[in-house]
């Protein structure tokens, strides 16, 4: 496997992790899941979930343009 396809196989399963964190969050924060409230996932679960969707975007962007 060469590396792009290392990459982009990277990006793949980060957007699909960050869809499935951002229905979580999504379903925590509008109270459907009811967590504890002390942990504050949903808040936790989102910051990740934007951590992953941004190198998803920026590989993706990669991709579009230089590759």
């Amino acid at each position: 496997m060469s590396f792009l396809e290392i990459l982009w196989e990277i990006a793949i399963y980060f957007s699909l992790i960050s869809l499935l964190i951002f229905i979580f969050s999504m379903l925590t924060g509008l109270r459907i899941i009811k967590p504890k409230p002390k942990l504050r996932l949903h808040k936790k679960l989102s910051l990740i979930g934007f951590v992953l969707v941004t190198i998803h975007g920026l590989i993706m962007i990669y991709f579009y343009f230089f590759a």
